[in-house]
Parts: C-alpha cells; structure tokens; sequence
C-alpha cells in the first residue's frame, strides 16, 4: 500500500483559471483591471469568439469574464504587496470609490488588520464582492 503523504507530494496542482459571471463583461473587467493596475483585460481565444474577456496574472492564473444579466454574486479575494495596497486605497479615496473594512459594509471608507494583515472590500458593477489584502510576508 502506498502511502498517503508520498502520493499527495508527488501531484503539482494549479489554479488555472475563474470564470466570472458578469452583467456587463466589459464593466467587470474594466473595474478589476483599474483597481488592481493590471494590463486592459483582452479578448480570450477559445472556441467562441468574444465570448470571454481574459485578465492575466503574473502567476499565469487566468480570470475569464462573460455575460449573464441574471447571475450570483461571488467573492473573489486578490492579494498584494504593502506598498501596491497603499496605492490602491490612496487611488479609491481620491476617486471617492466606496469601501469597507467588512463584508458587511458596516465600516466605510476604512481597512481591517488581522494578525498584521490588511484589506478591504469593495463592490464591482455586477455586484460581485471583491477583497483586496496583503500578506504579511509581502
């Protein structure tokens, strides 16, 4: 019999990509793209053209955006570094783009910090609920 933990450490597992469900696709990835200072979502190549806008991240994960008017929201969690996460917050206030530091939307305007974390949450047009955080080692 083989055990376990061998069998689990030989296995690479990756996150590939998402697909985000959106009322307007193009909104969608407009909102994430600008928070995040990430390139202009593109079209994604596949089977149906135009079907997707993809968002790519350095770490090769994919963020496939599509429309359906009549969709759940989600939560879809980004982390950055210390210094991008100043920026983000500092580029909200100036825009005067509301925020929260729970996802509840019960503190406005403020972060959280856990165990030497930050974040905050904040609303896309489609109504899907976005977290940006960091990390301690970050």
């Amino acid at each position: 019999m083989t055990d376990k933990s061998e069998t689990v450490n030989e296995r690479t597992i990756e996150f590939n990509h998402l697909i985000i469900l959106a009322k307007e696709k193009k909104k969608t990835a407009d909102f994430i793209t600008r928070l995040l200072d990430l390139p202009e979502a593109i079209p994604a190549d596949s089977a149906v053209p135009n079907f997707f806008l993809c968002i790519q991240f350095d770490n090769d994960v994919l963020i496939l955006i599509t429309e359906l008017k009549e969709h759940s929201v989600g939560h879809y969690a980004f982390k950055v570094t210390n210094d991008h996460f100043d920026k983000i917050i500092e580029k909200l206030k100036i825009k005067k783009q509301d925020f929260w530091a729970d996802p509840r939307m019960q503190r406005p305007l403020e972060c959280y910090e856990e165990q030497g974390n930050k974040g905050f949450y904040i609303v896309e047009p489609s109504g899907h609920g976005l977290e940006v955080l960091t990390s301690i080692d970050s």
